[in-house]
């Protein structure tokens, strides 16, 4: 009968979540789930100067985030100190280890055996390590604390783990811990390392490749499936074009036999999209509480008709704070025109003539709750000027905006009302030759 599939993601919380620990974590978590297993998390805190509860809360948080859910309660290497000092012990009185002064206080180090250690990856395949070049090693420092390697293998081996599946950096450590597992005689896991995510520098993702942090992608309004998407794509291929993926889908596609062994680029525009991708497939309601979260406070949901103004960007923007980056127009009365769109549209002088023959006519009768009443009037003008809609249409778009792109002209019309529309149209007029300064 084959042995059940337990895996575990076991970051340190001396720092943020960032996107290499979130490909880990996803990494587990589909292999799991493809394979009726258990994913477990563990809190790796034995570097107790290091550690925080802050850090320790965000790694929680933002894997609930993600919904990467763990399927058994949570372990804490801080609660186990009396577990590793009894595997110690036990390899003292076996001779399997041996205590050294370091800095006049007692630590423990492993008797390193000269035979190979080897072992078959499932990413890279056979590896093996010559323990000629591996001196013995500690495993308890002075302090009285577990090394890493120490407390990794007895919580694996404690937590019946099946497959540890971690990032490429990792490799060199596997010697050691598999020498560990060996002097406990413990049945050693398999083993699968990750690819390395780099910047697009060709060197590991780092602060300078920009936000690699989870919390400020969050901050920033990308959706949490959106990002498992695009990281789940950062070394392991489908193995077919599709490219956007739910979670469901990807535990059902997922397999290690599709991880690369070469190292990911990551691309923020790449991730962007997808994001954009994962934005227009939600549903109205789902989309405008989503958004609604993200701008929580923000005087812009004042607005009378903001879920209309919400709809209006659900298939334009990448993140939801690109929301905010585009309808600044909508917080106060002085516009920003840019110069490139005031250059393009507004540097005829026919151009203020057309903008008052609009403005005009608005001033009559017209319903700006209906955009199709306002695009009917703005092209029986047109037509009467003798000139294509464009030469009104984009025009009042600057006019209106401060910018040549926006959503469709005449619902942005219907939104902002007659009052604003008219106003903002008649400034343009009378500073027409002044916007640039």
């Amino acid at each position: 009968m084959t042995p059940p599939i337990r895996v575990r993601f076991a970051p340190s919380p001396t720092g943020f979540l960032h996107i290499g620990g979130i490909r880990t974590a996803l990494f587990n978590y589909l292999f799991a789930k493809k394979e009726n297993g258990t994913f477990l998390l563990r809190i790796e805190d034995t570097d107790h100067e290091r550690s925080t509860q802050e850090f320790e809360d965000e790694i929680i948080n933002s894997l609930r985030w993600l919904n990467l859910n763990w399927d058994e309660p949570l372990m804490k290497q801080s609660s186990r100190l009396n577990r590793y000092q009894q595997v110690l012990d036990e390899l003292l009185r076996e001779g399997r280890a041996y205590q050294i002064e370091e800095a006049g206080r007692s630590a423990v180090k492993l008797k390193v055996t000269k035979e190979p250690v080897k072992f078959n990856d499932l990413v890279h395949g056979p590896i093996q390590f010559d323990t000629n070049f591996i001196e013995d090693f500690v495993i308890q420092k002075s302090d009285g604390y577990p090394t890493y390697h120490f407390a990794c293998v007895i919580d694996d081996h404690d937590m019946n783990i099946s497959h540890v599946i971690r990032g490429d950096d990792h490799v060199s450590n596997t010697p050691k811990q598999i020498l560990i597992y060996q002097a406990c005689k413990w049945k050693v896991p398999e083993f699968a390392h990750l690819p390395l995510v780099f910047g697009q520098d060709k060197t590991p993702l780092s602060k300078r490749h920009g936000a690699v942090s989870l919390v400020t992608y969050r901050k920033d309004g990308y959706l949490p499936e959106a990002l498992l998407n695009y990281l789940a794509l950062l070394g392991w291929s489908p193995g077919s074009n599709q490219e956007v993926f739910g979670l469901g889908e990807l535990i059902q596609e997922f397999s290690l036999k599709k991880i690369n062994k070469t190292n990911a680029c990551f691309d923020p525009e790449k991730l962007k999209w997808i994001n954009a991708e994962h934005i227009r497939k939600l549903s109205h309601d789902d989309y405008l509480n989503r958004l609604s979260e993200f701008l929580a406070g923000n005087p812009i949901m004042n607005h009378p008709r903001f879920k209309e103004l919400a709809l209006l960007y659900q298939e334009r923007i990448r993140t939801f704070q690109d929301f905010l980056d585009q309808v600044p127009y909508l917080l106060t009365d002085k516009l920003h025109f840019d110069p490139e769109a005031i250059e393009k549209y507004l540097n005829q002088e026919e151009t203020r003539f057309y903008l008052e023959q609009l403005k005009k006519n608005l001033d009559q009768e017209i319903d700006f709750s209906k955009p199709q009443e306002l695009e009917s009037l703005l092209r029986k003008i047109a037509e009467k000027l003798g000139v294509k809609a464009g030469a009104l249409i984009h025009p009042t778009r600057v006019a209106l905006t401060g910018r040549s792109v926006s959503p469709g002209l005449f619902e942005l019309m219907s939104i902002l009302g007659k009052e604003i529309t008219v106003k903002r149209l008649d400034y343009v007029i009378i500073n027409f030759k002044n916007l640039k300064v």
